[in-house]
Order: structure tokens, then C-alpha cells, then sequence
């Protein structure tokens, strides 16, 4: 099992992938903002986190991937890339939310999130 923040405003997307993350035996931990993310690392004094799932244009989150970084160098960071932007630092992959909840989109997801866990990538 691993723990996994989900960084969105996006409620439905949040909810959708952390039932996801519960199918697949993962243990999603969902915030909508920065200060939401801090709050459940320090509250829940959990594991390191395994994975950062993150939409670069919440307010603070390059922020937040820095500070996180910072206090766990080999964090994989998987970016939420609504707009295409791939100017955000410290992202380890990119994925495009699902247009639909269907089992195509599930697999997608599951199957990145397998990549990040299973190769060594770098950071950008």
C-alpha cells in the first residue's frame, strides 16, 4: 500500500481518484489546497508519502512541491495537466484528468501511477 496526497480544487476529480487509488490497495490522502496537504502530513504523522499528485495551477502548489521536496528528496511527483502547461518544476510525469470515469480512464491512471513507482525518473 502507499500513500498518496492528492493535491486538486477539483472535488469531483479528488473523490474520483481516490476511490481509484482504494480499488488498486493504495491509501489516498485528499486536500484541496497547500495549506490542506501540510495539515494532513503533520496531522496524520503518517509514512513518508509515496506519491504527490498535484494540479500545478492550485494557488501555492510549486510551493508546496518544493517544500515537500525538500523534506523528502526522492518524493515522486505526478503533475495533473489540465492546460498543457509543462513549465512546472520538480514534476517526475504528467497525466490529463479522465473525461470520464470509465474503466479505459481507471486503467490510464493506475497504470502511470504503476510507472512512477516501478522507474527511477527524474525530476524535470
Amino acid at each position: 500500500m502507499k500513500n498518496i496526497l492528492i493535491l486538486d480544487s477539483d472535488l469531483g476529480f479528488i473523490f474520483w481518484l481516490a476511490r481509484v487509488l482504494v480499488e488498486a490497495k493504495h491509501q489516498p490522502w485528499p486536500a484541496c489546497t497547500p495549506l490542506d496537504a501540510v495539515s494532513i502530513v503533520n496531522r496524520k504523522q503518517m509514512a513518508p508519502l509515496d506519491l504527490l499528485v498535484v494540479n500545478p495551477s492550485v494557488h501555492g502548489a510549486q510551493h508546496l512541491i518544493r517544500e515537500f521536496r525538500c523534506k523528502q528528496p526522492n518524493l515522486k511527483v505526478l503533475a495533473v495537466d489540465p492546460l498543457n502547461d509543462r513549465q512546472v518544476r520538480g514534476v517526475n510525469g504528467w497525466r490529463a484528468k479522465p473525461h470520464s470515469g470509465d474503466r479505459e480512464s481507471r486503467e490510464k491512471w493506475l497504470r502511470e501511477i504503476d510507472r512512477m513507482f516501478s522507474s527511477q525518473h527524474r525530476a524535470a
